[in-house]
């Protein structure tokens, strides 16, 4: 089995950054971890961590950026960053040799061993999400090219905009481009992360998908369980618990990172919940 790289892409210095790879690494040990960033967060990367510089890779998404149509509330660089992440991503694939990689968000703490599992039960779990996703090199040079007709082409570009409408009036971002891709290139049907007998986590601030099993909640998060060192959601109105393959601290969720690395989880056969209010792992009363 080849181990998949797993690579984060982030230009700032951010302490939960260096917390999501240092998780990346203790789930899977085998796999190259890699952020690829700028000097000033080269510090983040351990010593069993690798970093190499964003600039390197960025002549294709400077390209993209004269294609690049600005249509969202987001800051024209924040969007703009979001799609040509791909591209470096796919230069870095290209001039390292990786075929495939997992690629993270920043804030997404990963729990299950993504190459020991992928081919026998994440092959479905692909460009659905972009903050969780395995790259494939073939796969990712297909979507970079979707991305450039889209906003170069007029049509095209009408096309992602009436596609954005319908699904609720959207900002245009790399995620509805993605979902598009997935659907209508790959054909692909969505598994909204709940793959393998566990979930991929879309948001810990939101709620599964409507056509999924919902979780409890805590304060307007998912409420989750830990037993042995394992982290699970409960299924609302039944006794069964669903493992989380990840966890996305997205927004303000990013303060509970700190608590939630292997190594900070009490590792016991009681079960146990994260308490937000106070940030503490409390036992289950039976």
């Amino acid at each position: 089995m080849v181990s998949l790289p797993i690579v984060f892409i982030h230009r700032t210095a951010e302490e939960h950054v260096g917390l999501c790879m240092q998780q990346a690494k203790y789930s899977n040990p085998s796999s190259r971890v890699i952020l690829i960033g700028s000097p000033e967060n080269k510090y983040l990367s351990a010593e069993n961590t690798e970093h190499f510089l964003l600039s390197r890779f960025y002549q294709s998404a400077q390209a993209f950026s004269f294609v690049y149509k600005h249509s969202t509330s987001n800051t024209y660089e924040y969007n703009l960053f979001c799609f040509q992440r791909w591209f470096i991503l796919r230069d870095f694939m290209r001039n390292q040799g990786i075929e495939r990689c997992c690629y993270l968000d920043s804030d997404v703490m990963l729990f299950t061993d993504i190459s020991k599992r992928y081919n026998e039960e994440f092959d479905d779990f692909t460009f659905e999400y972009t903050w969780t996703t395995v790259c494939d090199l073939e796969e990712l040079n297909q979507f970079c090219d979707y991305a450039t007709k889209f906003f170069r082409d007029p049509l095209h570009y009408e096309t992602l905009l009436q596609f954005a409408k319908e699904m609720g009036d959207v900002p245009i971002s790399d995620m509805v481009l993605f979902i598009l891709f997935h659907n209508y290139a790959l054909r692909r049907k969505a598994t909204y992360g709940i793959v393998a007998n566990g979930f991929f986590d879309h948001n810990l601030n939101c709620p599964f998908a409507p056509s999924c099993p919902q979780a409890d909640s805590q304060d307007g998060k998912k409420q989750i369980y830990q037993k042995a060192g394992a982290l699970f959601c409960k299924i609302t109105g039944t006794t069964d618990y669903l493992p989380a393959h990840s966890l996305h601290f997205q927004g303000h969720a990013k303060a509970y990172i700190p608590f939630f690395g292997s190594q900070a989880i009490p590792n016991t056969d009681d079960f146990m919940f994260f308490d937000y209010a106070t940030c503490k792992w409390v036992r289950v009363e039976p």
